[in-house]
């Protein structure tokens, strides 16, 4: 891991804590269960997008107000600062929500994509944005997160994807390069202590 040159998080359940609960959101705007959000409004009228999208911005204002840094996110934040390792955020969240829980956190980020500027994981688009932007080969960058998302976008840039803070391994796991129960062990992994 220590020749990877630039790294990419997701935001919500990898660097701070989330208490969204995607399938009440669902039931709300109608969604089946088994259908991604953002995949599913594209397919609406304009008047149900907008419905939909003031009912997912009230779910994730309130969720920006209680956020906390993951357990062991913040030191490795701050040893990749350190290490003068480029750094961005990529999130399916709202540039709005974003910013509440990056300042709400002090999260030293400034590099942070939100679905208003890119297509959403697992579309690449973004993360090869970042790649571009830093001047790095996709092929020397991490993309860090918790769900499969961004494991397959970070497969779909052809970056090293590591799938961080579980409890059990998800059916996903196969998705990604390294896995890391916390970010502890991932710290370990990259910097060695």
């Amino acid at each position: 891991m220590k020749q990877l040159q630039g790294i990419i998080f997701d935001l919500d359940g990898t660097l701070v804590s989330s208490s969204l609960d995607f399938p009440a959101i669902k039931r709300e705007i109608g969604c089946p269960a088994d259908a991604d959000v953002l995949t599913y409004l594209k397919t609406q009228p304009e008047d149900v997008q907008k419905a939909a999208m003031d009912v997912i911005h009230r779910h994730e204002r309130l969720d920006a107000e209680s956020c906390e840094w993951i357990p062991g996110a913040r030191a490795f934040v701050e040893a990749c600062h350190h290490q003068g390792i480029p750094m961005a955020i990529v999130t399916r969240n709202s540039l709005k929500s974003s910013q509440a829980k990056i300042e709400r956190n002090s999260i030293p980020i400034e590099r942070v994509i939100t679905r208003e500027n890119s297509k959403p994981k697992p579309d690449p688009s973004a993360l090869l944005q970042v790649a571009e932007e830093f001047g790095l080969p996709p092929e020397s960058m991490l993309m860090v997160g918790d769900y499969r998302y961004d494991l397959e976008a970070g497969r779909n840039a052809n970056m090293k994807s590591c799938l961080v803070n579980f409890t059990t391994l998800p059916d996903y796991s196969h998705l990604a390069d390294y896995t890391f129960e916390h970010f502890g062990m991932l710290h370990r992994a990259m910097f060695g202590n």
